[in-house]
C-alpha cells in the first residue's frame, strides 16, 4: 500500500492580494502535493482571494488574528509551515506570529519590509535554533530574491577574485551593493502595499556610505537607473529597506542603499510630497495611513490600467579596487510574481533547505539550493540576469559588431 503525504502550510493574510497570490503559486507548483489553509479576518476576503484564483477553490479557511500569538497558535496547529503576508509589518509592536510558530515547533516565513520587525524577529534565532525550528524574514521578491541576487553576485565574484594568483591569501572587500526597484503603478498588489509605502515616508532612512552609518530623509537622493530592456531608465528614492542593513551586516559593504521608484512620475512626486509635508506623527500611524491607503485605492488603480504593473530589480555590486557585476530581474506583472517568489522560498523550507534559526534570506543558513529558488521565482519574467557586466544590460547598447558594443 502507498500512502501520500500531504504538506500542510497556514498562510497569514491568505486572503489578501500578496498571500492568495502565493497561495495560489504554491499549490501550482505542488501539483496536489500541498494542503492550504488562508488565515484571514473574514469569509468575505475568503471568498474573494478564492475568485481572483481558482487553484484555491479548495483551499480552508481559518478566522485569525495575526497579532495574537494565541489566535496564531490555534490557526497553526499540525501545519509544517506557516507564511506570514498580513502587513503592514511598519509600526508592528510585537513578532507574535514568529513567536507562535516556535513554539509551535512549525518552520516559519514572512514577507516582513520592515527594518525594525526584521531586526526583531532575528532577535528570536537563539530560540528557534533551540526549538530546532527554521525561520526566514523578510523574504519574498523584494526584500527576498533581490537579497538572493547580492548573495550569488557577491560570491561569483570573491570567487573569481581569489582564483587570480596575484590576489591568493587575499580577502576581497565589497565595496557597494546597490538595491533598486521599480514597479509601474501600485503593482496590483492591494490597499496594503499602498500603506506601506505610505508608512515608509515617515521613517527616516538609514543607510551606510564609505563605512559610515548615515541617517537621510524619506524619498529623498533622487537617482535615474537603467533597468534595462523593457523597463529603461527610471528614477528611484530612498527609503528605509530591511536589506540595507542585513547586506551590510551579512557582506560587511561599505555602501548600502535602497532606492525604489514608480510611474507615472507623479506619483513618485506625491510621495515626495507626503515624505516633506505631512506630519511624522501621522505617517507613523497606521491605522491612518491604512485609511488613506483606501481613499487614494480607487485613483491608483484607475492610473494602474493605463500603465500596467512591470517590477524590475537591479542590484549592483562592486569590490574594492575590483569589477562591477549587475543582477537584473523584471516581470510584466508584480501581482504574480510576487507570489512566485514567495513560494519559491517556501518550497525551499518545505524541502528541508533551512537550518534552524531566524535567517535574512542571504545568509547561507537560508536556502541551500540558491539555483532551484532562482529557477522557480524567474517563471514569468521577461528578463533574468546574474554577474552581467553593466554595459551589458543597459538597455539600448549599439552593436558595433565583432562582439563590441557601445552605449
Amino acid at each position: 500500500t502507498t500512502t501520500t503525504t500531504t504538506t500542510k502550510v497556514v498562510v497569514l493574510g491568505g486572503t489578501g492580494r500578496v498571500g492568495s497570490a502565493t497561495a495560489a503559486a504554491l499549490v501550482r507548483g505542488a501539483n496536489g502535493g500541498v494542503e492550504v489553509t488562508l488565515g484571514g479576518r473574514s469569509r468575505e476576503r475568503d471568498a474573494e482571494a478564492k475568485a481572483r484564483h481558482r487553484g484555491l477553490a479548495n483551499a480552508s479557511f481559518v478566522e485569525v488574528d495575526v497579532c495574537d500569538k494565541a489566535s496564531v497558535t490555534r490557526a497553526i496547529q499540525g501545519a509544517d509551515l506557516v507564511i506570514n503576508t498580513a502587513g503592514p509589518f511598519q509600526r508592528r509592536k510585537s513578532c507574535a506570529a514568529l513567536e507562535a510558530a516556535l513554539e509551535s515547533g512549525v518552520k516559519y516565513l514572512d514577507v516582513c519590509d520592515d527594518a525594525s520587525y526584521g531586526a526583531e524577529a532575528k532577535e528570536l534565532s537563539e530560540k528557534a535554533k533551540a526549538a530546532g525550528v527554521a525561520a526566514i524574514t523578510c523574504a519574498g521578491i523584494y526584500p527576498g530574491v533581490s537579497n538572493l541576487m547580492a548573495r550569488d553576485i557577491v560570491e561569483s565574484m570573491k570567487a573569481e577574485f581569489r582564483a587570480t594568483e596575484e590576489n591568493e591569501g587575499k580577502e576581497p572587500e565589497v565595496e557597494y551593493v546597490l538595491y533598486n526597484y521599480f514597479t509601474a503603478g501600485s503593482g496590483g498588489v492591494g490597499t496594503t502595499i499602498l500603506a506601506t509605502s505610505y508608512l515608509l515616508c515617515g521613517e527616516d532612512v538609514v543607510c551606510w556610505e564609505d563605512g559610515q552609518r548615515i541617517v537621510e530623509k524619506p524619498a529623498s537622493q533622487r537617482k535615474v537607473v537603467d533597468f534595462g530592456k523593457g523597463v529603461g531608465r527610471r528614477e528611484v528614492f530612498l527609503y528605509n529597506l530591511p536589506e540595507v542593513a542585513s547586506t551590510r551586516e551579512i557582506f560587511g559593504a561599505r555602501t548600502v542603499k535602497a532606492r525604489f521608484g514608480t510611474s507615472p512620475g507623479i506619483w513618485n512626486g506625491a510621495m515626495v510630497a507626503i515624505a516633506n509635508l505631512v506630519p511624522k506623527s501621522l505617517l507613523e500611524n497606521q491605522d491612518a495611513m491604512k485609511g488613506l491607503a483606501n481613499f487614494s485605492a480607487p485613483i491608483v488603480r484607475s492610473v494602474d490600467k493605463i500603465v500596467g504593473e512591470t517590477t524590475s530589480i537591479r542590484v549592483d555590486v562592486k569590490l574594492k579596487d575590483g569589477k562591477q557585476s549587475v543582477g537584473l530581474y523584471t516581470h510584466p506583472r508584480l501581482s504574480e510574481c510576487v507570489g512566485t517568489c514567495t513560494a519559491s522560498f517556501a518550497t525551499a523550507m518545505l524541502n528541508g533547505e533551512c537550518a534552524p534559526g531566524v535567517w535574512y534570506p542571504e545568509e547561507v543558513e537560508a536556502i541551500s539550493d540558491r539555483d532551484a529558488l532562482f529557477e522557480r521565482a524567474k517563471e514569468g519574467t521577461s528578463l533574468f540576469a546574474l554577474n552581467q557586466a553593466p554595459w551589458m544590460v543597459e538597455s539600448k547598447p549599439v552593436n558595433l559588431g565583432f562582439g563590441l558594443y557601445w552605449t
